[in-house]
């Protein structure tokens, strides 16, 4: 029952009036459509306690209508409580044991209870019940991936390609489960066979971009996004895409007016806003850039990443000091961004910040330890201020976690080198020339003297021969 039509007016005079009853604890008689309406406010609130509330006065009030049981068992399933929502759903499918709709939920909650073969079956009695059969083969899709059938969840896809889409969520689901699989090429085969029969739907050539994109075509990622703008230049999503396209391809120029296009069509943006900024940071038009980081900020103050632009135009004009202020901030916003947390750390040793550094690196090693660059820095920053046997102690620490990086050996191995301990410095250079002869010269960032030991040099040619 989704219940008639109400005005923003009734709506708002509903809400009191439940609201007051909810307060006092003693409950009007409210119309099943009435109680429905007020239900729904409450899940896209979302306020699923009072939600729940009102399926209970819903049920009380009504109790031979299946509706309310399919609503709360709706609300205790994305709320994790899903064996409660599974008694519910058997009450709902009582009272009326055909609905298509509470078929093809009561197999969405098995599937969470991990009884996939049973959720099948459930999908395929709501299909022959009269479901939707795009509903079902979208639902039977995401059983098929998490069992890891791929081929049967690709079978899902294609015949939802096989007939004209009308709906777009049915492009975006199969396009999500195509990244789950990490099923590009199928993508690609899928979509372009349906822009075969029908070329003119944008949300395909969109989506057909996007999945260019992940694999790194950008030439025939940018074909499709125009193509998309092609058959409606107002579809502010494309121009968007477009734009990030253009970005890759180093073609910042373009790219600013792809997302000039996309403000105009949706306003202002604080994503728009900080890829312009990004654009014209690319461009080294400075002052422009930061108008731009300054308009998504105005848009949203806090949003990282326009801070963390903000403090890259400092750092390009040498402002070393002004930067912080600003990376600082970005990394409050943004705790889990370690690339922010690289370049406060490079901005904190610049100006001769080296304990904040160093506790910041601490930190990262703690948080993210397998970020090869955190330990490669925080080895780098004890060797300049003299800790360079810390700086091995390190390094070792490092490869226990990333054991398969030529950078930490080469960096080790220079380390070895610098405080006499010869043997186990070529030890560790032959573990990176093995692992990658091409980042050698790591082992001279640090140690350039290095370079001019013929022992060195003569088993880095050694392996160079070999390669």
């Amino acid at each position: 029952m989704d219940g008639e039509e109400i005005t923003d007016g009734e709506l708002k005079a509903l809400i009191n009036r439940f609201e007051q009853n909810n307060s006092d604890d003693e409950f009007d008689y409210y119309t099943p459509e009435n109680l429905t309406h007020l239900i729904d406010y409450y899940i896209e609130k979302p306020n699923y306690k009072t939600a729940l509330k009102a399926c209970q006065i819903a049920i009380d009030q009504h109790p031979f209508d299946a509706t309310f049981y399919a609503k709360k068992a709706f609300i205790h399933t994305i709320t994790d409580n899903t064996d409660l929502a599974l008694q519910l759903i058997d009450v709902a499918l009582d009272l009326d044991p055909n609905h298509p709709d509470y078929l093809g939920q009561k197999g969405s909650i098995l599937e969470l209870l991990n009884r996939p073969l049973e959720s099948l079956e459930l999908f395929d009695m709501a299909l022959e019940n009269g479901a939707d059969e795009n509903d079902i083969l979208v639902l039977k899709m995401f059983v098929y991936f998490n069992i890891g059938n791929t081929s049967l969840a690709l079978s899902m896809i294609e015949q939802i390609f096989s007939k004209k889409i009308e709906e777009d969520r049915l492009i975006l689901e199969s396009h999500f489960c195509l990244q789950l699989m990490d099923a590009y090429e199928d993508g690609v085969r899928i979509f372009t066979s349906y822009l075969d029969n029908d070329p003119y739907h944008e949300v395909v050539w969109l989506t057909l971009g996007q999945i260019y994109m992940a694999v790194g075509n950008t030439e025939e990622a940018l074909s499709a996004f125009e193509f998309a703008i092609a058959i409606d230049d107002e579809y502010a999503e494309a121009h968007f895409e477009k734009g990030q396209c253009l970005i890759e391809m180093s073609r910042f120029m373009d790219a600013s007016v792809a997302f000039d296009e996309y403000i105009k069509l949706e306003g202002p943006d604080q994503f728009a806003y900080v890829n312009l900024g990004d654009c014209y940071k690319a461009m080294n038009r400075i002052s422009k850039s930061r108008m731009y980081y300054k308009l998504a900020l105005k848009a949203d103050p806090k949003f990282g990443h326009a801070w963390h632009g903000l403090g890259q135009t400092y750092v390009l004009e040498g402002k070393h000091h002004e930067a912080l202020s600003f990376l600082k901030k970005a990394s409050n916003m943004l705790p889990d961004d370690e690339y922010i947390l690289l370049e406060l750390v490079k901005t904190q040793i610049t100006i001769g910040q080296i304990a904040e550094a160093e506790m910041t690196l601490e930190d990262m090693k703690e948080n993210t330890p397998y970020r090869e660059s955190v330990w490669l820095l925080l080895a780098s920053l004890q060797h300049q201020y003299g800790e360079t046997a810390e700086a091995i102690d390190t390094l070792y620490e490092g490869l226990k976690l990333i054991t398969q990086s030529a950078k930490l050996y080469y960096k080790l191995a220079a380390y070895c080198f610098l405080t006499d301990r010869k043997s186990e410095g070529f030890e560790r250079l032959t573990d990176g020339l093995l692992l990658n002869y091409d980042e050698h010269m790591l082992l001279f960032s640090d140690a350039p003297n290095l370079e001019r030991i013929k022992a060195i040099t003569d088993i880095i040619d050694l392996y160079k021969n070999e390669k």
